[in-house]
């Protein structure tokens, strides 16, 4: 992972679901120009799918963002369908995560600047692992 330029933060988000029995966590670390981890959590969510705790992720983070009075951010994740779709402004596909959407647009739009970067999966290890273990522990931990 590289470092931001001074004065920004980055934050790489990953959510997980299983189908088969609604289990999911999401995980996010937030780091600083120098590398260090600032702050980071492991969150359990009412979700119905990946989709869904991904964007609901990424929305904790830039709430998150907010509260801590930070201004700008690097959002990384590899949920490339979700970027694609808050790119082009599609919030047409689930009312669920329209929702979630709207308020990333919300939080985003408060940023003196915000940027949405895909990552491979492998890019996101920390923050994998603190959504599937999560997952498997069932509460949230900040």
């Amino acid at each position: 992972m590289d470092a931001p330029s001074f004065g920004w933060i980055k934050c790489n988000s990953d959510g997980a679901f299983y189908d088969t029995s609604g289990a999911n966590g999401a995980g996010y670390v937030i780091r600083d120009f120098s590398r260090k981890s600032i702050f980071c959590a492991s969150l359990v969510f009412e979700v119905h799918s990946a989709e869904e705790a991904e964007a609901r992720a990424i929305c904790v983070v830039l709430k998150k963002a907010l509260e801590q009075h930070l201004t700008h951010i690097i959002i990384e994740s590899d949920a490339k369908s979700l970027f694609d779709q808050f790119s082009a402004g599609n919030f047409e596909r689930n009312t669920r995560t329209d929702t979630t959407f709207k308020d990333i647009l919300l939080f985003s739009s408060k940023l003196v600047a915000c940027s949405f970067r895909f990552q491979p999966h492998y890019c996101n290890s920390v923050a994998h692992e603190l959504a599937m273990w999560v997952k498997k522990i069932n509460s949230t931990m900040y």
